[in-house]
């Protein structure tokens, strides 16, 4: 065989392993850049569900109730109960709705 066709044997195959180089290198560059999007996708929305934490409440201030009227302080504990068990509520309704969860009827005040 000539020396012509062999040199150009040679540089045909390294014409053709440089080709698929360089294509295996785009697939894997894609699918790197894809795996990127998913991860900052992911974390938006890991972000996203610690930022919805509640606002921490001020701290309660005890007042000397010896002198207080019992039944203005029954009053006043049960309408606290009421209000914190809203609170819950809502927190508990806000907290599904942003985990795509299904509602209780009851939570939603329909039952």
């Amino acid at each position: 065989m000539p020396l012509w066709f062999w040199i150009l044997l040679w540089v045909a195959l390294c014409a053709l392993a440089l080709v698929f180089i360089g294509l295996l290198g785009w697939r894997i560059f894609r699918q790197f850049m894809r795996t990127l999007r998913e991860f900052e996708s992911a974390a938006d929305r890991l972000s996203s569900g610690l930022q919805s934490e509640p606002p921490v409440a001020e701290p309660h201030q005890p007042r000397p109730a010896l002198f207080a009227d019992p039944a203005v302080l029954k009053e006043e504990y049960a309408l606290g109960k009421e209000q914190r068990r809203e609170q819950r509520r809502e927190r508990r309704v806000a907290r599904r709705e942003a985990r795509g969860q299904r509602q209780s009827l009851h939570d939603l005040r329909l039952s």
